[in-house]
């Protein structure tokens, strides 16, 4: 199944848009409109990069690849993190 790092790091991008998109039904004072736009950037990252065949060869491209995926998802937990400790009314 995955014959390529890119290929999970595509399905960890995935799994981690289905968590955001759940979060308005399992913490709905947490979720705020601009996570929207994260949802979206998530899914259609993973896509690519999960049905992705030759698209990115070379090794320098894949690394910078997992650092942005890294630091993306360390984004969104931290600013869920955040917005639990100080929820705005």
């Amino acid at each position: 199944m995955f014959k390529n790092p890119l290929n999970l790091i595509g399905t960890i991008l995935i799994i981690a848009a289905l968590a955001l998109s759940a979060m308005p039904f399992v913490r709905p004072n947490l979720f705020r409109r601009q996570d929207i736009v994260l949802i979206i950037v998530f899914f259609i990252a993973g896509f690519i990069l999960f049905f992705t065949k030759r698209w990115y060869g070379k090794e320098l491209i894949q690394f910078n690849l997992i650092l942005l995926t890294i630091s993306a998802i360390f984004y969104t937990v931290e600013s869920i993190r955040l917005r639990s400790k100080n929820p705005q009314q």
